[in-house]
């Protein structure tokens, strides 16, 4: 009995043992850590031991090494014991990990993994400036890691509202950082005030993982509420500027002067800066920080040109005529880098409207222009007499490899003419005096296409002459080729001298006036005309008589 129990207990127990004296470890993110292992074989024969290992919550990377080499298993002959370890990198998860060891038998092995105010060491030569609202602080620091393994480091910044700060190393902006054992390293803070910043002190807080170091910055002026600038210069593949460039920033435009170059003025922010110009590539310059009171140069800026692009330059608005031809001066510009022919035609002309393109007295329906050139043409545009008053939106087109467009908006008007016409044509009329002249005439539109209103008839007259009645006085409206008839009587004074006499007739509309005159011949009473006939009858009777008497004496 006590024979089999023995057996039972020899069975039960493990004839190796797996030994580490750590039962925790602390390690921060990414480094890498080597936990001593002891291994025995208990038993009376050689063994072959294979090592494996778990964790949680999360896996651990990690192998086992002895003398120096990675191995996974191990041969122990009996009652043999031999060291070893197992290597493993620090998850970048801070946090408690469980670790399990095993070969045949197993160990366990806490792993916390956070960072510690002493794995790093970190020496900043500036701990105080002073700047106006706008500047940039730069900061040396030196990081020193103190641990045996690789650190990483991961920077960050407590700053104040509209501040910023940026991490280099070598120049390049980083934000996490990789030291090897012992290792120094110096790296370079910038800290970018607001321009809008008060005047006063302030803190900013660098942090490396979670060591931190506190520098004071005292704002001594301030540019609240003032703008920025923004300088470039915008040029072309040959070097030259680009004038009249659109520089678009928010809500604003500005242009580039003749020589390419641009200042935009605008509040603190940051912008896109969209460029534009015709025959060019549009451009856009992102994330372009202005500040209060600070100048932003950005320098050159380069502008591709297209290959095939043209614009029309002309007149956006022309009247013309109801019945008549007009005619419309036009530029087509070739702006690309390479010669292109142009179909041309207008879009939009209603019924009975004709477009023709001339160049010179030439009518043409196409022109080609080498790059870089021009072509000065003339539209001529044809209003039929039918077309009422209107506005009427066209298209002009131009149209090769790439199409240019204008809009052109045509104002359709009439012409205002208002004309008295007498009847029967007379502008003449003779009359006695003492007799009542009687002016029969129409009053006529004679334009085209247009009301004329409220048109008032009056006529003056010489010296004390009267005028006896105007009917109508007032005509209320005539449209084009219509017209109505008036009676104007004038009374001769009896006294009136025999002569020509000039009566005037005004006609005045909302639109329009003219006057017209008519001739009045003023003729003596036939009795006046037979006593001066007696009279010199008379007269030559008695001479006849008077040179008969001297004849006979």
């Amino acid at each position: 009995m006590k024979a089999a129990i023995f057996l039972i207990l020899a069975l039960l127990v493990p004839v190796s043992a797996l030994e580490t004296k750590i039962s925790e470890i602390t390690a921060v993110p990414g480094e890498e850590v080597s936990i001593p292992l002891l291994l025995k074989n208990s038993g009376e024969k050689e063994e072959t031991y294979y090592l494996s290992y778990s964790s949680y919550p999360a896996k651990i990377e990690g192998y086992f090494c002895y003398d120096g080499k990675k191995v996974s298993s191990l041969e122990l002959k009996s009652n043999e014991s031999v060291g070893f370890s197992f290597v493993f990198t620090a998850p970048k998860e801070t946090g408690d990990y469980q670790l399990t060891l095993s070969a045949d038998s197993s160990v366990s092995v806490k792993v916390k993994v956070g960072y510690s105010h002493y794995a790093l060491e970190v020496l900043p030569k500036i701990r105080g400036l002073i700047l106006e609202a706008g500047d940039t602080a730069i900061i040396d620091l030196t990081l020193r890691n103190k641990l045996s393994g690789i650190y990483e480091v991961s920077l960050s910044c407590n700053a104040p509202e509209g501040w910023e700060c940026h991490f280099y190393d070598s120049g390049v902006e980083v934000f996490r950082l990789s030291l090897s054992a012992g290792e120094s390293r110096t790296i370079r803070a910038a800290i970018e005030t607001s321009s809008s910043s008060d005047v006063g002190n302030y803190s900013v807080v660098l942090k490396f993982n979670e060591k931190a170091e506190n520098i004071e910055i005292l704002v001594n002026k301030s540019h609240v509420n003032e703008k920025g600038e923004i300088r470039l210069t915008v040029i072309d593949k040959d070097g030259k500027g680009v004038s009249s460039a659109r520089i678009t920033v928010g809500n604003e435009t500005f242009y580039t002067s003749g020589d390419g170059t641009a200042i935009v003025e605008i509040m603190p922010g940051t912008y896109d800066l969209r460029i534009e110009k015709g025959g060019y590539h549009e451009k856009t310059i992102r994330d372009v920080k202005v500040k209060g009171g600070r100048t932003n140069n950005l320098g050159i800026v380069l502008l591709e040109k297209k290959a095939y692009y043209a614009e029309i330059t002309m007149s956006s608005r022309v009247s013309a005529t109801i019945g008549t031809v007009t005619s419309i001066p036009l530029k087509i510009k070739n702006l690309g880098y390479a010669d292109d022919s142009y179909a041309l035609s207008v879009e939009g002309l209603p019924y009975g409207y004709t477009a023709t393109f001339k160049e010179g007295n030439l009518a043409v329906s196409g022109v080609f222009i080498e790059s870089g050139s021009a072509k000065e043409l003339t539209l001529d545009i044809f209003v039929p007499s039918t077309a009422e008053p209107s506005e009427i939106g066209l298209r002009v087109i131009a149209e090769g490899m790439s199409t240019a467009e204008a809009s052109l908006n045509l104002s359709i008007i009439g012409t205002f003419q208002l004309t008295f016409e007498p009847e029967g044509g007379k502008y003449t009329v003779t009359a006695s005096q003492g007799d009542t002249v009687l002016i029969r005439g129409n009053v006529k539109n004679s334009g085209i296409g247009t009301i004329l209103t409220n048109i008032k008839v009056s006529a003056s007259t010489p010296g004390d002459w009267e005028v006896l009645e105007v009917n109508p006085e007032l005509i209320p409206s005539l449209r084009a080729g219509e017209s109505e008839q008036v009676r104007i009587k004038i009374p001769i004074p009896s006294d009136a001298s025999p002569s020509e006499y000039r009566v005037s007739i005004s006609l005045h509309a909302d639109q329009t006036s003219t006057t017209d005159r008519i001739t009045v011949v003023v003729q003596e009473k036939g009795y006046a005309t037979f006593l001066g006939m007696a009279i010199i009858a008379s007269a030559l009777i008695g001479l006849y008589v008077l040179v008969r008497r001297i004849g006979r004496r």
